[in-house]
């Protein structure tokens, strides 16, 4: 829901050169990811500036539908078409009549800049009436005004949402030892036989503690800042022992696989996957791994691992995978 203020360019066929200025209030719901619809109630006021004639009023209700060219997360244009009804309040009294109102144009609504999800939005629409009286407002009962409006508009039940990358952990089954055994990196392999210390969390590995190649690790608690390609402190501490790991055992390639959930543009998702696995890759190299072993692509939203119709779908379906593969 919001508001306008308006400023109303009137038809010179209303036999006045006169501006408006008014106000309204709207109410829309998202009927899909782009579509929505909108219900407004507005009130204009212009002056004819002729002497014996009182201002000439206008009360508008339209309901119509708009179309956004993006997903309204960040500025967004819109084009927007409605219909419905319009009061005229004029002199003499016989002239005052009800009806029919068309208007369409187009505007732009900014991203959130509050927390409680605010907007600014404004747009131009021209508004046609079929109007036909004999006061200052009289001519062929078909009339069109220009109508500039800026506002607001505020989400209901607005929730601001911070994006985290979430994973899988690949676990397996150790047979229980009769006597307590130290394994530091959790592989499944004793130290005491463990030839590949600091192995890469969740990966798969040999009877000697090594990873194997030609699997895809999922990476846990590597996060990103919302809507960005910048790490989050927390995940750094990761990334260190993920690059320990690199530096530990050496005979083997890695491919630092972005993926996005299905929300949003395809080729933004795509850039988007592609910088975060970039950053991943970059944060590697600065803690000293060699550079040719470490490759970046984004691979956006094309291999879903869950349905992106539901939240804990979609949050699978954000994450970070090391592919890995003979060097």
């Amino acid at each position: 829901m919001g508001g306008f203020a308006s400023y109303v360019d009137v038809d010179e066929d209303r036999q006045f050169d006169d501006e408006g200025l008014g106000y309204s209030a709207f109410y829309g719901r998202q009927l899909s990811d782009r579509v929505w619809w909108e219900t407004e109630g507005g009130f204009y006021k212009v002056d004819p500036n002729q002497a014996d004639f009182q201002d000439f009023y206008q009360y508008h209700l339209t309901t119509g539908l708009a179309y956004a060219f993006g997903d309204r997360t960040g500025f967004t244009p819109y084009v927007i078409a409605a219909v419905g009804a319009i009061d005229q309040e004029v002199l003499p009294d016989e002239d005052q009549d009800t009806n029919l109102t068309v208007n369409a144009g187009i505007g732009a609504v900014t991203g959130p800049i509050f927390d409680n999800g605010l907007k600014l939005r404004g747009d131009a629409r021209y508004v046609y009436d079929d109007f036909d009286g004999s006061g200052p407002a009289r001519g062929d009962g078909a009339f069109g005004d220009v109508r500039l409006s800026l506002g607001v508009e505020i989400p209901l039940g607005y929730t601001k949402v911070v994006t985290k990358e979430k994973t899988v952990i690949k676990t397996r089954e150790v047979a229980a030892k009769p006597q307590p055994v130290m394994d530091s990196d959790g592989d499944g392999v004793p130290d005491n036989r463990d030839q590949c210390p600091n192995t890469l969390e969740g990966g798969r590995v040999d009877s000697n503690g090594c990873l194997i190649v030609n699997q895809t690790v999922t990476l846990t608690n590597i996060n990103f800042e919302f809507d960005s390609a910048k790490l989050t402190r927390s995940s750094e501490s990761s990334l260190d022992r993920i690059a320990d790991s690199l530096k530990s055992q050496t005979d083997f390639r890695v491919e630092v696989a972005g993926h996005t959930d299905s929300v949003g543009a395809a080729e933004y998702n795509e850039q988007l996957s592609q910088e975060r696995a970039e950053s991943v890759r970059q944060y590697l190299l600065n803690r000293g791994v060699d550079p040719s072993r470490v490759t970046a692509r984004g691979y956006g939203e094309l291999n879903p691992v869950a349905s992106n119709e539901t939240e804990s779908g979609r949050a699978m379906n954000r994450r970070v995978e090391f592919r890995v593969t003979e060097k």
